[in-house]
């Protein structure tokens, strides 16, 4: 039940908040009226979403297109960027921190600075030097590794690639300061006094223990990942949902997929945390 209740009480938020963007739409409308207005008409919108439309200039005209079915094809390309880079930074991330901890301490703080460093870097810099370094290599080898914009085809390769460098370092950096934190509990040094590797350390009760704190970090991290994601879909023209959105500025389309963005990550949400709990036993 309170499940529901918040979901209904963030859908309402999202309506209430598309309601008002509409009344900087074609002009300043400030008034109750208009945004009632709007409102009603967006709550119509989207219990009918098969009467949505979207203006594209056409050669001699504006012409009209249906939203839907074609929709789902931005939405679902964005999803799977999105989980897949999350899947393929936290993997990396998780790889890179039972490296770190097997290195000596200087080379430990070494790896950790580059990564201070690295994480400074500006997305739009990393999508870019990516672009550039396989055109290069294109032109002089001739051979296209991944395409590196979106064409008739969307690419998927290396915009997950990189995608997933920022919150790949985000995670380390995030998970680095969670596993220092949980080695110096006294569990640790039990499991050390009983025989263990510090990779079975690690895994078997480190890890496990940090679980918690990561999950405390995700709507951070899911946030991160997002921002990144506008500057990739403008930037590898992917034809995504943020693409589409921008192209297509309106704020119902806005709203809708605000809310079709909405529900997959709270479902994910709310089996994490279910997760948690099997997981740590509390």
């Amino acid at each position: 039940m309170k499940t529901t209740i918040r979901i209904l009480s963030i859908m309402l938020t999202i309506l209430i908040l598309g309601a008002f963007i509409s009344l900087f739409q074609n002009g300043i409308h400030l008034s109750l009226a208009s945004f009632w207005k709007n409102f009603t008409h967006l709550i119509y919108t989207l219990t009918h979403p098969a009467s949505m439309t979207f203006q594209t200039e056409s050669f001699m005209h504006e012409a009209k297109y249906d939203v839907f079915p074609d929709f789902f094809g931005f939405y679902f390309y964005t999803l799977t960027i999105l989980f897949l880079g999350f899947l393929l930074s936290l993997g990396l991330a998780i790889l890179l921190i039972l490296i770190t901890f097997q290195l000596s301490l200087n080379k430990r703080k070494l790896l950790i600075r580059s990564s201070t460093i690295l994480e400074s870097v500006p997305d739009v810099f990393v999508i870019v030097l990516a672009q550039m370094f396989f055109v290069f290599l294109f032109k002089k080898t001739g051979i296209l590794v991944f395409e590196v914009v979106g064409g008739a085809e969307r690419p998927y390769a290396l915009p997950l690639l990189t995608y997933s460098i920022l919150p790949t370092i985000f995670l380390y950096r995030t998970l680095i300061l969670i596993f220092e934190e949980e080695l110096m509990k006294p569990y640790v040094e039990l499991a050390t006094g009983k025989g263990l590797t510090g990779i079975q350390v690690l895994m078997r009760h480190v890890f496990r223990n940090s679980v918690v704190s990561l999950i405390n970090h995700s709507k951070m991290i899911i946030s991160f990942m997002l921002s990144n994601l506008i500057m990739l879909e403008i930037l590898f023209n992917t034809y995504g949902l943020t693409w589409f959105v921008i192209n297509h500025p309106s704020y119902e389309i806005a709203t809708m997929s605000v809310i079709l963005m909405f529900i997959p990550l709270f479902l994910l949400e709310e089996w994490v945390k279910k997760m948690k709990t099997k997981v740590v036993g509390g």
